[in-house]
């Protein structure tokens, strides 16, 4: 299929106006109509060929094709979806460091392109404004996660019925980074499995915020927010509510991307067992070359003129964090993994600006130590069936179950 041809007309962009009021105000038949009515016109949009609606459709294992055929239409592009969308590394590097660019509109509200509104207003904005944690773990941090990992990896129990020896998500890299997490956040001990919980129905939220989810889900991560928000109240250590759950899922996403990266080049996960001290180096690459937080949507707060394009106040910029990690004028064959590439940190995932800054050394920690930990206790790992990933997901990207063998 030919590429549709690239417009500037936003009065030819087909968009659902904002819900207005939030999740927990609006009646289940107005909540429902609102999140079908916004996908079916994403699906008409990537139904014509537009790749960015292809991309928040969600419908894709493999999202980086979409990715490249954006790059293709330039530094940056208009989709019919109603946003201005780049696959530049210098392009998008210039709009995460710009204070031109909110993750709301100037006044708080949502704007088109933002499909729900969770809490008062965009549920970023107000935790984006949280001083970011320092680039280096406190000491007593590191410790705490080593053991965790440590304890939850070595209490796993194969399944003899299984055909293979654990399931690396839900038997490992989930059970240890929540653990660690609440730890590190303060959780009371009694209340830590309704921590668990609430991160796991809260796992959609940052994609629910541009991808239609179904109700039964909007209305599971709305109240669980609720709840988390209530939970981690007397925490001194929390980031917050939302920080708190998006750096879990992240650090979850971050450890499921990178051992995929690794095991599906053996050469360089062997190189990781030999070299544990190359764990750091594994999440930067794997933060370039398969982040878990693929997209940066932003919104223009004074008009603004972007690769030769004047963009008025209000307009919805989405930077594809993934693909400017891919960008061919910035790495050298960027479609391999490799521990040893110097640049891989150029990347601008989990970017310090951004709304995961505050949590982003947690997460790369988080990553770092289960890296570590697998490949200590076991270097024969390697993929022992399919991979299942979830659907509707254009922000975060992860496995939710990857089955592993041990030998």
């Amino acid at each position: 299929m030919a590429e549709p041809t690239v417009t500037d007309d936003l009065t030819g962009a087909l968009t659902q106006p904002p819900l207005g009021r939030t999740v927990r105000a609006v009646a289940d038949r107005e909540l429902g109509t609102h999140l079908l009515e916004t996908r079916g016109i994403h699906w008409i949009h990537a139904a014509n060929g537009d790749p960015y609606a292809t991309v928040l459709r969600g419908q894709a294992d493999d999202p980086y094709p979409a990715y490249e055929r954006v790059r293709a239409r330039g530094a940056l592009s208009f989709s019919p979806t109603g946003s201005w969308v780049t696959a530049d590394h210098a392009l998008a590097a210039s709009i995460l460091c710009s204070t031109d660019f909110g993750v709301s509109g100037a006044d708080g509200a949502p704007v088109p392109q933002q499909v729900l509104s969770y809490g008062e207003g965009c549920p970023l904005e107000r935790e984006q404004a949280l001083p970011a944690a320092g680039d280096v773990p406190e000491s007593g941090q590191r410790g705490v996660v080593e053991g965790i990992h440590r304890e939850t990896l070595e209490g796993l129990a194969p399944d003899p019925s299984a055909s293979y020896a654990f399931e690396l998500l839900g038997g490992f890299v989930r059970p240890a980074v929540t653990a660690a997490a609440a730890a590190v956040l303060g959780v009371p001990a009694d209340r830590r499995a309704d921590f668990a919980d609430l991160l796991e129905r809260l796992r959609p939220l940052s994609d629910s915020l541009l991808a239609p989810q179904s109700l039964r889900t909007v209305r599971a991560a709305d109240g669980a927010l609720a709840e988390l928000t209530a939970l981690l109240a007397d925490s001194d250590d929390s980031p917050g509510a939302l920080l708190s759950a998006l750096g879990v899922t992240a650090a979850v996403q971050l450890t499921g991307n990178a051992v995929l990266a690794l095991l599906a080049h053996p050469e360089q996960w062997r190189e990781l067992c030999a070299r544990p001290g190359l764990a750091a180096a594994a999440v930067e690459e794997t933060l370039r070359y398969d982040p878990p937080v693929q997209l940066d949507a932003r919104v223009v707060r004074v008009g603004t003129e972007l690769a030769g394009r004047r963009l008025p106040a209000g307009a919805h910029v989405v930077v594809l964090t993934a693909a400017t990690g891919r960008d061919p004028e910035v790495f050298t064959d960027p479609e391999r993994f490799d521990l040893a590439r110097p640049d891989a940190a150029a990347h601008l995932a989990l970017h310090p600006a951004g709304p995961y800054g505050p949590v982003a050394s947690l997460v790369r920690l988080q990553a770092e130590v289960a890296l570590r930990t697998l490949a200590g206790r076991f270097p024969g790992l390697r993929q022992a069936g399919d991979v299942l990933r979830p659907r509707r997901a254009p922000v975060g990207r992860g496995p939710l179950s990857v089955p592993v063998s041990s030998s």
